[in-house]
């Protein structure tokens, strides 16, 4: 059952009695949790054990889903054009995870072109990312995680079924457990429609309502949680910047120690297509914008070590030239004319869509881009 179900009031003391036995010292600095079965040896923490929160359900309260029912995008029938996806491309196979199944789900241990896959959204947070599920790297151990029920600034914890050490999502790795400072690398994902997903990956295989689990998945859970201007959330959390509308969505990228955010609304203050040719952390990037279907993406727009810079050149089919060579570029960044026809722009995998006061507790000081 979605955490939106249950009472503010119960969840808080929930939360109050989880901090209590957690071990956290008075200053807020890293304490001890109780594993997620809650009968194991308490967890050793990076990060303040009292701003873990019991998010209501227990354990796999929220299932996520192991190697699932897929179809393709004809059978996909339950899907408006509309609707909101995660989208992923793997080995050059592409798959959609719709977003009113991850609201319900959260994580998928999944398979994509050959190749095991890692795809989590967390709905109170607005973020979804995917993560190469191998830890310590391409010759790690492959863990299969779930939904823990805890929270850290509103933002899901996992928890892998091997030992049970906690993964928050939008730090990227392990913060309590035997796994704690590790990091989970990632897969870049965007967040668009479904209608824009096909256009862009005819083939593409999709997730199915053949979960195996009775939900509601025509209906969104959380009420008017995600409308731009609610600055309500479900736990507490640290301050936010208020420069912007707290739900509102942002295209967050990192590199390095910089971290950088591309809110929805100005990108689409710039017109019906657009494309932003910028640099973070001394790397060059372009991102990409479409107003109809409200999809950003980041991609690296250096090619054979020249740096090229990007112009919209037709805004309804969403393609880009870029100046250097008069090469013309999709909006998954394939060539498709020109010197570079058939290259492919490297997609960030730093770079996800997420609500902008998640992004900006997770990122303090965050730059909004200069547009």
């Amino acid at each position: 059952m979605p955490r939106g179900h249950f009472s503010r009031t119960a969840i808080l003391a929930a939360a109050v009695f989880l901090a209590g036995c957690s071990g956290s010292d008075s200053t807020g600095g890293a304490g001890q949790v109780l594993g997620p079965t809650g009968g194991g040896p308490q967890l050793q923490c990076s990060i303040p054990s009292s701003a873990i929160y019991d998010g209501g359900p227990p354990p796999d309260g929220i299932p996520a889903l192991d190697f699932p029912d897929i179809g393709t995008s004809e059978n996909a029938v339950f899907l408006r054009e509309s609707d909101r996806v995660l989208g992923l491309v793997v080995n050059e196979a592409a798959r959609a995870y719709p977003l009113l199944l991850m609201w319900w789900h959260e994580i998928v241990n999944d398979t994509l072109g050959s190749r095991a896959v890692l795809v989590t959204y967390c709905p109170l947070t607005g973020s979804g990312i995917a993560f190469d599920p191998r830890v310590n790297g391409e010759n790690g151990e492959f863990r299969r995680f779930g939904v823990s029920g805890l929270l850290y600034e509103n933002n899901l914890i996992m928890f892998d079924r091997l030992n049970e050490s906690l993964w928050n999502q939008m730090l990227l790795g392990a913060q309590c457990g035997p796994d704690r400072g590790t990091d989970l690398a990632r897969l870049p994902i965007i967040e668009t429609t479904w209608g824009e997903w096909k256009r862009r990956h005819p083939l593409t295989t999709v997730l199915t309502t053949n979960t195996g689990h009775e939900r509601s998945y025509g209906e969104y859970p959380y009420g008017d949680y995600a409308q731009v201007d609610n600055d309500q959330t479900l736990f507490p959390s640290s301050p936010w910047d208020r420069s912007r509308p707290p739900k509102e969505l942002v295209l967050g990228i990192t590199e390095g120690d910089e971290a950088v955010a591309y809110p929805f609304g100005l990108l689409g203050s710039q017109g019906q297509t657009v494309a932003i040719n910028d640099a973070i952390g001394g790397r060059s990037i372009l991102v990409t914008f479409g107003q109809g279907a409200q999809t950003a993406q980041a991609f690296d727009r250096t090619v054979d070590g020249a740096t090229l810079t990007f112009a919209v050149e037709d805004p309804t089919a969403i393609t880009f030239r870029d100046i250097e060579t008069g090469s013309l570029w999709r909006a998954d960044g394939v060539a498709v004319d020109g010197p570079h026809a058939g290259r492919q722009l490297q997609p960030l995998a730093d770079a996800y869509t997420v609500f902008w006061f998640a992004w900006s507790v997770f990122h303090p000081g965050t730059g909004v881009a200069d547009l």
